[in-house]
């Protein structure tokens, strides 16, 4: 059984930004505190993403979260491309972590 990434999350950014960026406004996701994080995840209002590397989540993750590499990268390999699908669709907030 591995043990849940439960270090230092670095500051998520919600996925609320893309209606700023559907108007052209360019992206400046919101920033949560850990606090805010918790509260979304004890009330199952939130889909986790782990940007990190494959190797990365394998040694351990925030439970629940989906896995979309993006360390070091400006796109998502094609084979994330249901992973993507979902997040467009999903109505609750999305937070990102990469470390």
């Amino acid at each position: 059984m591995r043990t849940p990434f439960i270090g230092a999350w670095a500051l998520a950014a919600l996925v609320a930004a893309l209606p700023a960026i559907a108007r052209g406004q360019g992206i400046d996701a919101p920033r949560i505190t850990q606090a805010e994080f918790k509260k979304l995840v004890a009330a199952k209002n939130v889909v986790v993403v782990d940007t990190r590397h494959e190797d990365a989540f394998e040694a351990g993750h925030i439970p629940g979260a989906l896995l979309l590499p993006l360390e070091g990268a400006m796109t998502w390999p094609e084979e994330y491309e249901k992973t993507v699908a979902k997040l467009i669709a999903t109505r609750k907030p999305v937070v990102t972590y990469c470390a």
